[in-house]
This record gives structure tokens, C-alpha cells and sequence, in this order.
């Protein structure tokens, strides 16, 4: 009753509600995770395993900011060293990596993001002094130009745009204002709003991302937008059971208290944040503080899952596993350190001789890179 009494926050309503799928608790989710084959996994099979070259020169730290896929390439931008690696999306064999730091001609101090442009085959960097960088697949320098005076923390191409927009420091815009720039007729355009909320906790997913469409989620709302041309429209919103509230939100930032704000958030099975939303032909599929959920298009038919058990790879998936990458490829990912792939037990043997020779080929220890695991859907 006194929950009932609590303000509850703006949620942007979208076009197709969709209720939220059970959330177990903590304690009944760890006890089943190992048994987890669920509505998930029954719908999505095991695709490509790559493990990433390791080298004294091609060495990631573990905050990998974005992953593009385009066609047989991977280009990956891991913020811990601040480097692009240029990665065969097969074999991960890194081709090239990019990591110049200076205040010169092509150079970075930090690399806060970066985007892709299909027609030209060029990987844009967008770095700490607000300029664009240009380099091509081989990781050759072609070009940099100023972008404004403005700094942002996210930008994806599309279609001769650039769409930046602002995850904040702390405030985060709610909903998003979202800056497009037209690289052939040097025009700017500002969609949304920029109401400013504060609210410090960052996921490290990346909030918008360019898959069958360009999809978002505005910190601290549970409506699915999508940007379309100079549109920024909300599908499906999540109908939550247990939203954040204006109190609650307002003790955490007096006292700035994480660990009360956490209790508060598990013990009431509250869901404040949607992250990583990623389109297939027949799913949507995203990351929310309270594990990932998995939504059929056509049936509006959704679950969640903190854990996926993989029977093949023998590797527990838990949801900060789950990475959105860009491509629109059907394919969803997730990042196995090399202790859990060390760590793998697996259940089941009936599988594919490709899969099985991608499994076996995998030698590691401890230092080494990441291992990318790409599921499709069924």
C-alpha cells in the first residue's frame, strides 16, 4: 500500500503494449540456470563461434563499447585500450586495428564511439575533440573533419547521416535529443526533447543500435523507439509491472547510495532500464536490468531470462553476456570471457561437424581475447 502511493515516472506508451514477462527472483533464477532451455533458446541455434586473435600487439581490455558486422568483417571498438580491431568475422583473425593517439591528423586521445558506412566501406570515428575521423577496412587514414562544438557519446550512419545523440553524464536526456547531421548537404536536424533527468548508473550496452532498423530506449522509460527518416516513432512499449518511481528515484540521488538502490530494485523486482534493443526478421530482442527478453513480432509473445544454457558450447549465458551488434543479419551475440569458456560443461554431443570443428579449434588461458558466439534465428 505504501508502493501504491509513490509517483510513478513518465513512460513513453507505444503503439503495441506488451505486458512484461515474468521476472524470477534472484535466489529461483540461480537455482534453475543450468536447466534454463527455455522459450529463448528453443527459438534461436548456435551459428558461429569466433575467437578473437590474441597478440602482444592485439590485446582487448573488457568494455567492448560497439561491434559492427558487415558481411565476412567485424569491427569492434574496445574502449579499455581504446582501439579498433578490423577482425575476420570467421575466424577472428585480426586484419588491422586502429589506435593512434595524439592530437594530430587521424589521431584520438579517446575514441568515444564509432560507425560504419556501407557504400564507401569506411569506419567513422568519432573522438574527444569533436572531430570525424575516416579510416578505410585496412585501417588506413583518409580524412578527419570538425563536426561542431557540441559532445556526444554515441553515432551511427545511416543513409548519408549521421545520428548523434547524447547518453549523458549523469543526465541523461529523457526523452533523447537526437542531432542528425547530412554529410552531402551540410545540414543539421534535432528530433525529440531534452528534458534532463539525473540518474548516474551506465549499462555497457550500447543504447542505440542500427540493425534491421534504428532502434533506442531513453534511460528510465520502457517505450521501444525507432528512428525513421526525421520520425521517431514507439512501436511497442513494455507494460511493467513494478516501474521506477519519482520517490525512489529521488532517495537514490540524495544519497547517492547504490547498494540501497540496489536492495530496493531486487527486492521489488523493479525493471528501470532497457538497453541493446536488436531487430531480426522475426524478433526483437534487448537487455533489461532485470535479465534479456526475447519478443515474437507477429505474436507479441515475449520471454526473459537472466541465464541461457548452451547444451553444445556447454556455456551458461547470463544477460550481461548479451551484446547488440550492429548488422542487420538475423544473428544476436554474446561476449565469453576466456574463464567461462574454460569453465564450460557440456550436455550435448549432436551437433553439427562445422560447429563441432569451431568448438574443438577454440585454445586459450586466461589472458586471452574474448570469444564472440553467434546464435540465428530458428
Amino acid at each position: 500500500m505504501l508502493f501504491s502511493c509513490e509517483t510513478k515516472l513518465h513512460f513513453t506508451q507505444g503503439v503495441v503494449s506488451i505486458t512484461q514477462p515474468e521476472i524470477l527472483p534472484l535466489k529461483m533464477a540461480m537455482a534453475q540456470r543450468e536447466n534454463s532451455n527455455s522459450w529463448i533458446r528453443n527459438n534461436i541455434e548456435l551459428d558461429r563461434i569466433v575467437q578473437i586473435e590474441t597478440t602482444e600487439k592485439f590485446v582487448m581490455g573488457t568494455f567492448i563499447k560497439r561491434v559492427i558486422l558487415y558481411n565476412d568483417t567485424l569491427i569492434i571498438l574496445d574502449k579499455d585500450t581504446n582501439t579498433i580491431f578490423i577482425v575476420n568475422a570467421y575466424t577472428g583473425k585480426v586484419y588491422a586495428h586502429i589506435n593512434r593517439r595524439g592530437r594530430g591528423p587521424g589521431e584520438s586521445r579517446f575514441i568515444i564511439d564509432i560507425a560504419f558506412d556501407e557504400k564507401k566501406e569506411e569506419i567513422l570515428i568519432y573522438n574527444d575533440y569533436q572531430n570525424l575521423v575516416y579510416y578505410s577496412l585496412e585501417g588506413k587514414f583518409l580524412k578527419q573533419e570538425k563536426v561542431n562544438e557540441k559532445l556526444y557519446s554515441h553515432v551511427i550512419y545511416n543513409n548519408d547521416n549521421l545520428i548523434f545523440y547524447n547518453h549523458g553524464e549523469g543526465l541523461y536526456y529523457y526523452p533523447y535529443s537526437i542531432d542528425i547531421f547530412n554529410l552531402t548537404n551540410r545540414t543539421w536536424k534535432t528530433l525529440g526533447s531534452s528534458q534532463k533527468v539525473k540518474f548516474n548508473i551506465k549499462f555497457p550496452h550500447p543504447s542505440m543500435v542500427k540493425s534491421k532498423n534504428i532502434w533506442y530506449v531513453p534511460m528510465l522509460d520502457t517505450g521501444l523507439h525507432l528512428l525513421e527518416g526525421d520520425e521517431i516513432m514507439v512501436p511497442y512499449s513494455l507494460d511493467v509491472k513494478n516501474p521506477i518511481t519519482v520517490d525512489l528515484l529521488n532517495k537514490y540521488n540524495k544519497s547517492d547510495d547504490y547498494s540501497y538502490f540496489s536492495r530496493e530494485v531486487n527486492d521489488r523486482s523493479i525493471l528501470y532500464s532497457i538497453h541493446g534493443v536488436k531487430e531480426t526478421e522475426k524478433y526483437i530482442i534487448f537487455n533489461t536490468n532485470a535479465g534479456f527478453m526475447m519478443m515474437d513480432k507477429k505474436t507479441f509473445e515475449i520471454h526473459s531470462a537472466l541465464w541461457m544454457f548452451d547444451e553444445y558450447t556447454g556455456i551458461i549465458h547470463n544477460s550481461f553476456d548479451y551484446f547488440a551488434h550492429d548488422g542487420d543479419d538475423n544473428r544476436i551475440m554474446f561476449i565469453v570471457s576466456p574463464h567461462q569458456w574454460l569453465e564450460r560443461k557440456p550436455t550435448a554431443q549432436n551437433i553439427s561437424v562445422h560447429l563441432k570443428e569451431q568448438i574443438d579449434a577454440v585454445t586459450l588461458d586466461l589472458e586471452s581475447n574474448p570469444i564472440l558466439v553467434f546464435y540465428k534465428e530458428k
